[in-house]
């Protein structure tokens, strides 16, 4: 126990001391789907020489050599236990993500791991909705939760961009996402961010003016916890039990902002026709929901999850309390 709690303690300080020194080189790194992320890789591993950047060791996970690394950096991390050694050279075993101005720990590719922490295009996407719709509401939200945060990038950009939210609840059931959301928290000098272990509201108290949430929404093979959605609803059991379960946590004139992904078969839309069958025992409660992508993840198709599928699109669903 003492040694976890150790090991917890020196991550927490090399990655505070990695966002710094990232910051303070100007580091920027967009990430995008990992299918695009293995082609540019393959590309850049063909290169004969080439001199190894930032943007290479803790963007594209590249193999890098220790004197690449600031050397005082080099130490806290491997200290740390964040560096891996294969066949020689190092590997970092975490990845840097900016959004807006600010930077964001999270996994390493690939992201195979069970407990991975997913930083992708759908974050860009989530926040640039969320922020848009925001910014058409009235500023009397005062509590607020994201489900299923993850790196906590969504919330801590909301809490910065709209501070007169006095409180953001930040949960998920995996450890590890908790971890870097506290340490990207940390980084960016939020107070009003809590982030809280649980399997959706199974530890929140109260009711909540906003509650807000990108789950994992794909049929995953391994189930791993950042992609599995659940098999009901072609994927999106676990985006429906959202639904239910926030409806009873709204405050009035609360609302609910849910950006998911949804399967589309030959015979329909499953995810979309549970919710306009179970929307209808609540009166008082006005729904939208609109397709923001027609198509993404295309290469889900060929798995064999998907072989009824058409495709997967984006949609959002807003729940508001009237």
């Amino acid at each position: 126990m003492k040694q976890h709690l150790d090991t917890s303690l020196l991550q927490q300080h090399a990655l505070l001391f990695l966002l710094k020194f990232l910051k303070e080189q100007n580091y920027r790194f967009t990430v995008i789907t990992p299918l695009t992320h293995e082609r540019i890789i393959k590309r850049k591993e063909g290169l004969s020489s080439r001199f190894t950047t930032l943007r290479d060791i803790f963007g594209w996970n590249l193999p890098f050599a220790p004197e690449d690394l600031d050397p005082q950096l080099f130490v806290l991390l491997e200290k740390a236990d964040l560096i891996r050694i294969e066949n020689n050279q190092c590997f970092s075993k975490i990845r840097v993500a900016s959004l807006e101005d600010e930077l964001f720990i999270h996994s390493a590719f690939p992201t195979v791991e069970n407990d991975a922490v997913f930083f992708g295009p759908d974050t860009y996407r989530f926040y640039y909705h969320l922020k848009q719709y925001l910014l058409t509401q009235s500023p009397s939200c005062q509590r607020a939760v994201e489900l299923c945060c993850g790196t906590s990038a969504v919330a801590i950009s909301i809490a910065k961009r709209f501070p007169s939210i006095s409180e953001i609840f930040t949960a998920d059931i995996n450890p590890k996402a908790l971890f870097y959301s506290q340490v990207n928290q940390q980084f960016n000098g939020l107070e009003n961010i809590y982030p809280i272990h649980s399997n959706l509201f199974s530890n929140l108290e109260g009711s909540f003016d906003l509650i807000f949430a990108n789950p994992p929404y794909l049929m995953d093979i391994q189930e791993r916890q950042y992609r599995h959605g659940g098999n009901n609803l072609d994927g999106t059991e676990l985006s429906f039990n959202i639904l239910r379960e926030a409806v009873k946590r709204l405050a009035p004139n609360g609302s609910i902002f849910l950006y998911t992904g949804i399967s589309i078969s030959q015979y329909g839309n499953k995810f979309l026709e549970a919710i306009q069958s179970w929307i209808i025992n609540y009166p008082t409660l006005k729904c939208t929901y609109e397709e923001i992508d027609p198509d993404v993840f295309g290469e889900e198709l060929e798995q064999p999850n998907y072989q009824h599928i058409e495709r997967i699109a984006v949609v959002l669903v807003k729940i508001t309390a009237i």
